[in-house]
């Protein structure tokens, strides 16, 4: 393995490490409620898909749905996310609440704050170079999902 590759695959391994502590660290978004990063991202997929149900949730943030059920329960109990449509058990669908909207602004804003370099980065770019990186990425995820699907 050529020096280059090396230096990309430690520096990968460096941002999946900073990914797992920042997703361990509970953060409070304006509610009164610590949130961990599974949590937030589910409220965020939520709100970006409305009416959504556990399955689809599930499948859009790559996890069981035994997984996206257990989640799903701490976020109703915490009064983020309001079930409906719940004369079908097989089909509930998914809203956020009042306080859940609270938390999506305000991630919303965390967010925008941490990527804004992202952002201008991506608008610098050529067209061939924003698309090498989405292949990249697709690769990666494609390959972690196949990793996690074996274990």
């Amino acid at each position: 393995m050529n020096n280059e590759l090396q230096a990309l695959i430690d520096l990968f391994l460096k941002i999946l490490h900073l990914y797992s502590v920042i997703s361990r660290k509970p953060k409070d978004y304006g509610t009164g409620d610590l949130l961990y990063f599974t949590e937030l991202h589910t409220i965020t997929v939520v709100a970006r898909n409305h009416e959504i149900n556990m399955t689809e949730l599930a499948e859009i943030m790559g996890v069981t749905r035994g997984a996206i059920s257990q989640t799903i329960r701490r976020l109703v109990a915490k009064n983020l996310i309001m079930k409906s449509n719940i004369t079908n058990r097989k089909e509930v669908n998914l809203k956020l609440s009042e306080k859940g909207l609270i938390v999506y602004k305000a991630q919303e804003s965390f967010q925008k704050e941490i990527f804004t370099f992202a952002g201008s980065l991506y608008e610098r770019a050529r067209p061939e170079d924003r698309d090498m990186v989405k292949r990249l990425f697709l690769a990666i995820s494609s390959n972690m999902e196949s990793r996690v699907k074996a274990l």
